[in-house]
């Protein structure tokens, strides 16, 4: 593996567990249900904030790096 692939992958990494992190504070501060959700079905919470994308453009912005860096990491392999 590569060092740049091996980088990729770590800042790929970090950035998913701060959106998780995110998205348990977040569904946690709705109702019990969605920080449950969040915790065990994340995609799901996400599809469950997907109305208040506005709001939490943050979070969204956060998975799309982390896709982003998940993505290179891979083709630099």
């Amino acid at each position: 593996m590569l060092p740049v692939s091996a980088i990729l992958m770590v800042f790929a990494l970090a950035f998913t567990a701060i959106a998780w992190l995110r998205l348990l504070c977040v569904c946690f501060s709705d109702g019990a249900f969605a920080g449950f959700l969040a915790l065990f079905l994340p995609p799901l919470a996400l599809f469950l904030l997907l109305p208040r994308w506005r709001e939490e453009k943050e979070l969204y912005q956060l998975l799309g790096a982390a896709i982003a860096c998940l993505t290179l990491g891979v083709a630099f392999q």
